[in-house]
């Protein structure tokens, strides 16, 4: 059986958790669910650094390759071993979130080719079969974040302007993927998007 790879991304706030439990729900244990960044003990390491950073923000370029070097060992430690033994992978963020937080929403236009050349040899024949994208507005988003503290996130708690930056990167990535990309809205009940998630994952690991 061949393995599936999913990613769910968009804006913090808008539902990817309860979508993911929705997933669960229904993949049960065919699938491994993961999350970037994170998923491998080294990884784990980074994402309580890039998250809470004490003192003054660290430079987008640091955060940029903090990101990738995250991914480079989840995806070599956890998602491509399981995805060459069959499973259905499913990661509550990925590739997406550096190209809209750090190229887009730090507005960082020149790392555009760095960013595809890391994409590259980082995932190498693993791309993902299918990135869905929880759409919705940056309003909508910072009230069902409620108050989620600035340790558990920074990059949540930036101004509305960053956000709407990483909302159009989201959009623009999507552009780019064409088949591969789905926006979901979220102008609708959890369980109603959670339908429309899983006709796109079922169509897809048959």
């Amino acid at each position: 059986m061949k393995g599936r790879f999913f990613v769910i991304d968009g804006l913090g706030g808008l539902g990817k958790s309860t979508q993911i439990e929705l997933l669960k729900k229904r993949l049960g244990e065919k699938a491994v669910f993961t999350y970037e960044p994170g998923g491998t003990p080294h990884a784990e390491k980074l994402r309580t650094f890039v998250r809470a950073v004490d003192g003054p923000e660290p430079d987008p370029l640091m955060d940029f390759f903090i990101f990738w070097a995250a991914r480079a060992d989840h995806m070599a430690k956890k998602i491509a071993p399981a995805l060459k033994a069959g499973k259905v992978v499913v990661s509550d963020r990925f590739d997406a979130s550096t190209f809209a937080m750090q190229v887009r929403g730090d507005q960082n236009k020149t790392w555009e080719k760095l960013f595809w050349m890391c994409r590259e040899y980082t995932l190498g024949k693993h791309e993902p079969d299918a990135y869905i994208f929880i759409d919705g507005s940056v309003e909508v988003a910072k009230s069902r974040r409620g108050d989620r503290s600035k340790t558990e996130d920074r990059f949540d708690e930036r101004e509305d302007a960053y956000q709407n930056r990483i909302r159009k990167g989201y959009l623009e990535f999507a552009k780019k993927l064409g088949k591969k990309a789905h926006v979901v809205h979220v102008a609708r009940t959890p369980e109603e998007v959670h339908e429309h998630i899983w006709k796109i994952v079922s169509k897809i690991i048959g």
